[in-house]
């Protein structure tokens, strides 16, 4: 079986120095979602089509076969915290409006990247764009806890993430203790991990994909991955809108964005989203954020300035500041069509209050449609 150093060498990774910070130190260098998108799609659907289904593609590529150069680079620089110091430790809350998660490396080929923020843990991740209508759920799924927070909350299914995992030992991840998530069924497999990136707090790192089609591929991936994860200085969470009135008043419970670099499900090339409970709402961990509060959804669709999903969405039956939009019967939603060249929506899904009156509260960009240019949230 491959050892860390060969994994390393394979990916022409340098080592780390010889006294690595134990948050995470970062290598050289530095999002799908369909209705309720995300690495809530990445990270909560089971894949049963893990490495195993890779090898079995793949006569004569156990897990010591060798490990060609695998490409990759820096994430969306939208999606991750910029490095500007490193944490010493993990707070026992994230704050949804903050980004502090910095994901150096990620392998090549993810059509999408996605980012998702909640008190209780931060998640990078995408879909890889081999991925057929039908075929097996691939990519990258990246998560770090807060401090205290139970291996429980981790994700039963994520990308990459063997369907029956076994945890074994490995050798640490910036020296946190490490545990492979291994298939019983492909010996040494490792395409999942999970460690201690500081004291009382974990993080995981799951992968399925085109640059993974070896088990040792998978895990030299996952590790490289893994091995460029940190916690650095906050940032704030950069949105395609900000907030007004009594919206800016509320509190922010989650904030999820997705880029994509290949269309979308929709065609869409960006989505984002963010989502508020009322003001001085304390959040607990077993709360089920999309009930308590409204949403605030926005998509871009090049070409298309309505954004409108014609096998979803309802024909326009009002209009909102000059723009055709579909207005709930009950008043709880309400989809925007075309204001900034967007689909915008915002939605009580506890039917518990109107939507249109909140959508004033909301002020998007007037030129959206560069990431890049978006302001903070509030």
């Amino acid at each position: 079986m491959k050892t860390t150093d060969d994994l390393r060498a394979a990916l022409s990774y340098q080592s780390p120095s010889s006294t690595p910070d134990t948050i995470g130190m970062i290598a050289k260098g530095r999002r799908i979602r369909a209705a309720r998108r995300a690495v809530a799609g990445v990270a909560a659907v089971t894949v049963a089509a893990g490495v195993g289904l890779f090898t079995a593609l793949q006569p004569g590529s156990g897990p010591d076969q060798p490990v060609p150069p695998i490409a990759g680079g820096p994430p969306n620089p939208v999606l991750v915290a910029a490095i500007s110091s490193t944490a010493t430790e993990a707070p026992v809350q994230f704050d949804p409006l903050r980004r502090t998660l910095n994901v150096g490396w990620i392998p090549a080929g993810l059509g999408g990247q996605h980012a998702d923020i909640t008190p209780w843990q931060q998640t990078f991740g995408g879909h890889d764009a081999a991925y057929v209508n039908g075929g097996p759920d691939i990519g990258l799924v990246v998560t770090v806890l807060a401090k205290n927070r139970p291996l429980t909350d981790f994700s039963g299914g994520a990308l990459g993430l063997p369907s029956s995992a076994v945890a074994k030992p490995t050798e640490p991840v910036n020296g946190g203790a490490a545990e492979c998530l291994t298939d019983p069924q492909v010996p040494g497999s490792c395409s999942a991990i999970r460690w201690q990136y500081a004291p009382d707090a974990w993080a995981r790192v799951s992968y399925a994909g085109s640059a993974g089609a070896t088990p040792a591929q998978a895990a030299a991936v996952a590790r490289r991955v893994a091995e460029s994860v940190t916690l650095t200085k906050d940032q704030a969470v950069r949105m395609p809108f900000t907030l007004t009135g009594k919206l800016a008043g509320m509190t922010v419970t989650r904030t999820s964005t997705n880029i994509y670099s290949t269309p979308g499900f929709h065609g869409e090339a960006w989505s984002a989203d963010v989502q508020l409970a009322p003001a001085g709402t304390v959040v607990k961990p077993d709360d089920d954020l999309y009930q308590i509060g409204l949403i605030v959804d926005v998509m871009f669709v090049p070409g298309d300035p309505s954004g409108r999903i014609k096998d979803r969405d309802g024909e326009p039956n009002t209009t909102v500041n000059g723009h055709p939009a579909w207005r709930a019967a009950d008043g709880t939603a309400v989809i925007v069509f075309g204001a900034s060249d967007t689909r915008s929506v915002v939605e009580y899904p506890g039917h518990h209050g109107d939507a249109t009156t909140a959508y004033a509260d909301v002020v998007l960009l007037a030129h959206p449609a560069d990431p890049a240019d978006w302001l903070p949230l509030k």
